[in-house]
């Protein structure tokens, strides 16, 4: 078996807030590159690339609310509230345990909609975005149709606008 060479896609690196940003957006663009084919064969792939985009969105919120997981350490010594967050970020991809981890952001968001006509379009979105997806839908042999993924992405878009 070949070594994988320095500076492969598949090296395992930890990211902060505003590389993730950027995994974010190109993800979407990837997201809107699948729908754009107009194949239902393609549609499951743009929905889990656009369910990936809300959760590299909500893990570099975190990423910013505790700066210390940018930095090398000992996953085993850290304390057990500490331990949640690391493995929110680095081992579950779980978006409602994200989102509930960022109270606060949940907190403007509902008070953002109070005062804006269009704020409601983004909770609604949100929930919607956070209680459908999960990464097993990498493994669905479910078939989902193009229009089911242009509703998904646009449900993701207003959300990733809010959250960057």
């Amino acid at each position: 078996m070949r070594a994988r060479s320095h500076g492969s896609i598949f090296d395992k690196m930890r990211l902060g807030p505003s590389q993730l940003r950027t995994v974010a957006n190109r993800r979407f663009d990837d997201a809107n590159a699948l729908r754009k084919t107009g194949q239902n064969a393609r549609a499951n792939g743009a929905m889990y690339l656009a369910g990936f985009v809300v959760e590299c969105l909500l893990k570099a919120k975190i990423i910013e609310k505790h700066a210390w997981l940018q930095r090398s350490f000992n996953v085993e010594i850290l304390a057990k509230p500490n331990q949640r967050v690391y493995d929110l970020c680095y081992r579950r991809h779980d978006l409602a345990a994200l989102l509930e981890h960022l109270p606060d952001l949940k907190q403007r968001l509902l008070e953002w909609g109070r005062n804006r006509s269009a704020g409601s379009g983004v909770i609604d979105s949100l929930r919607s975005v956070v209680g459908q997806w999960t990464i097993f839908a990498r493994y669905s042999t479910r078939v989902a149709t193009m229009h089911e993924a242009a509703t998904f992405i646009e449900q993701v878009k207003e959300v990733k606008e809010w959250l960057t």
